[in-house]
């Protein structure tokens, strides 16, 4: 059995101690930025997106209702006109009802985008959970663990003794020399004799 540890280096485990510190504030803030941005997309499809297609819906609603308008004055007009004489009319009301029905398609697609992301942000937060919980209670307990070693590693060098070079040879001092290194008292190397 050795007489004494043999401690290699206090300042490799102080360096792997910042490494966890630093690896646990970037995961957390990474895993923070991650969810921010999902959310921050969802909120936009859920919210501007949302309202810009229903309002689009609106206006050109209120351009069909126009087109229409202006194809019934234009037959108004001249009723006795032949229907080929109104192309530009109806044209526009084609033109009008194709928009509808894009915006139509458009709310539809965000409305789809707007559940798909909710669930996919859901799952998200289920698969992160476990490296945010890592990051923000394990590699600090582990941190912690190393400081408290590094601590008591250096109290170890603080108060272990320097062994003497003893050849074997030196039976007084061999003799002198209690359990462990350490030199006995005066009164037990007397008991000894």
């Amino acid at each position: 059995m050795a007489e004494h540890a043999h401690v290699g280096s206090i300042e490799v485990i102080g360096e792997l101690r910042g490494r966890l510190v630093q690896t646990s504030e970037l995961l957390t803030r990474t895993g923070e930025e991650c969810l921010s941005q999902a959310t921050r997309i969802l909120s936009w499809v859920q919210g501007p997106q949302m309202e810009h297609w229903k309002q689009q819906i609106r206006k050109r609603e209120q351009k069909f209702a126009s087109a229409r308008s202006d194809l019934e004055r234009a037959k108004i007009a001249r009723p006795d006109a032949d229907p080929r004489s109104f192309i530009d009319q109806q044209r526009a009301l084609k033109r009008a009802k194709a928009a509808i029905e894009e915006a139509q398609a458009k709310l539809k697609a965000v409305k789809h985008w707007s559940r798909e992301l909710d669930r996919q942000l859901t799952l998200l937060r289920g698969a992160i959970r476990p490296l945010m919980s890592a990051a923000e209670v394990d590699l600090p307990k582990a941190a912690k663990w190393l400081k408290n070693l590094t601590r008591h590693l250096e109290g170890y060098l603080e108060v272990a003794p320097t062994l003497p070079d003893v050849d074997a040879g030196d039976s007084e001092t061999t003799q002198s020399l209690g359990r462990g290194g350490t030199a006995r008292p005066a009164a037990d190397q007397d008991d000894a004799s």
